[in-house]
């Protein structure tokens, strides 16, 4: 019998798992896909290395940096280039990532009109310094209204386009329509002065260096959680339709949210009804390999809703890292944004293929002409409405008393590896503060 369970194999569950195990516990990870590592996932291909999921590391992501030097793996993470672009009437205008101030001040993208306006976004600046892991519940105050219903009352039609749903759409592939103010205010935080950094054999390399040391089951499907005064009973069912139920002093559930909510049975109704308010979306992303490299230096390409209704990034792989694609040739990754693969979720590959390469070409003539395969992936990516950073801070209170079972997981604060991570850590630094375990702590 294990000392803990960890529910859910993705960055959460593995640095949970992973801290317990260095607190002396035994651990055994249940992963309901067919693999570890959640949307930190890599496929190689024709000499390609090609990221299915998470497309980049900012260097703000300072928890999972330091996690990847404890397990040997600093020297993994190295800088691409960071050039951010973004399309207009045709036109792409690129940005110094590393210098963002200088270069949107001297940009074409711009009027002089509202480059002038840009002054009432420093209010926003100094808000974003609450829109940390730790100061999130107090970001909650500005989670009234969506980020496009604030533009709409703030800015100029020009930076509501081109600056505030843009970068909304670019980063998380989502509409200032459905995404609260807050986010904004954390992207802010999290790409301010970064560098961008990629895994050099890819992102699936990081969950597979964590994941050694504990036992990780995958295509384990939990159907409950329950706690019991002298433990916890965790019941699945394996990839041969074999139903189980293991015991275990402890857990750790790091699953969405509304899978939390299903699964967890002592939770009171508001922690679920809470839960179940983080939506969880369908983002479809294509991944574009290019028998020639294209001569633009950008990073990342931002597509504004006025260029393309449903396209809204187009990352250049080869600028991220070294040895992403064969010498002289490219590889291309474009999101779609999260409504659009909701309804076309079920499309065969070749039509979401053909229909992002069309896209591409009709944003970026000749980009595409010599592409050379494509592959399509789906994933499910947790959202917030409007109203769950309102809520945070409650939602963390609740979870101050909970003992044998832990929540973590991308519900927990914003959606992205660096808060996943940290709400891994500090699951497993709980459970291991709660002297069910004697005098084993993490090291």
């Amino acid at each position: 019998m294990s000392d803990v369970i960890v529910v859910g194999g993705g960055p959460s569950g593995l640095a949970a798992a992973h801290r317990l195990t260095r607190g002396g516990l035994s651990v055994r990870v249940l992963e309901a896909s067919g693999r570890t590592g959640g949307k930190m996932s890599t496929t190689r291909q024709s000499g390609f290395v090609i990221d299915d999921g998470a497309f980049f590391i900012p260097s703000t992501y300072r928890t999972l940096r330091a996690l990847a030097a404890e397990i040997g793996m600093a020297d993994d993470l190295v800088p691409g280039r960071f050039v951010l672009s973004t399309v207009r009437d045709g036109v792409v205008h690129d940005l110094d990532g590393e210098h963002m101030v200088r270069s949107i001040v001297g940009t074409g993208l711009l009027s002089s009109r509202a480059k002038a306006e840009l002054a009432k976004l420093a209010p926003e600046l100094v808000r974003s310094r609450l829109a940390t892991y730790d100061r999130m519940p107090k970001a909650g105050r500005y989670d009234t209204q969506s980020l496009n219903d604030w533009a709409r009352a703030h800015l100029s039609a020009e930076l509501q386009e081109y600056l505030t749903d843009t970068t909304m759409r670019g980063i998380f592939a989502t509409s200032g329509d459905s995404a609260s103010r807050v986010d904004f205010l954390a992207i802010i935080t999290l790409f301010a002065g970064a560098n961008l950094l990629g895994f050099r054999n890819g992102m699936a390399s990081f969950p597979e260096r964590l994941s050694q040391g504990f036992e990780c089951v995958v295509h384990a499907d939990v159907h409950e959680v329950e706690e019991g005064p002298d433990g916890v009973t965790v019941s699945w069912t394996d990839a041969d339709g074999r139903d189980h139920i293991d015991s275990a002093a402890a857990c750790v559930v790091a699953t969405p949210g509304e899978m939390t909510a299903k699964i967890v049975i002592a939770m009171n109704d508001w922690r679920r009804d809470y839960l179940t308010r983080v939506r969880n979306g369908h983002v479809i992303v294509a991944n574009i390999a290019l028998g020639a490299r294209p001569a633009r230096e950008t990073t990342y390409i931002q597509v504004p809703r006025s260029s393309h209704p449903f396209l809204t990034g187009i990352l250049f792989d080869h600028h991220k890292a070294p040895d992403r694609a064969p010498a002289d040739k490219g590889l291309l990754t474009v999101a779609l944004l999260d409504s659009w693969s909701e309804d076309h979720r079920d499309d065969h590959d070749d039509d979401i293929s053909a229909t992002v390469l069309a896209a591409v070409d009709d944003v970026i003539p000749g980009l595409v002409a010599q592409t050379e395969f494509t592959r399509v992936t789906r994933w499910r990516q947790e959202f917030n409405t409007v109203g769950c950073y309102r809520d945070l801070g409650r939602f963390r209170e609740s979870c101050q008393s909970d003992t044998r079972v832990q929540l973590a997981g991308d519900s927990q604060c914003m959606q992205n590896i660096e808060y996943a991570t940290m709400t891994g850590l500090r699951a497993a630094d709980r459970l291991l503060a709660t002297g069910l375990f004697g005098g084993r702590r993490s090291g």
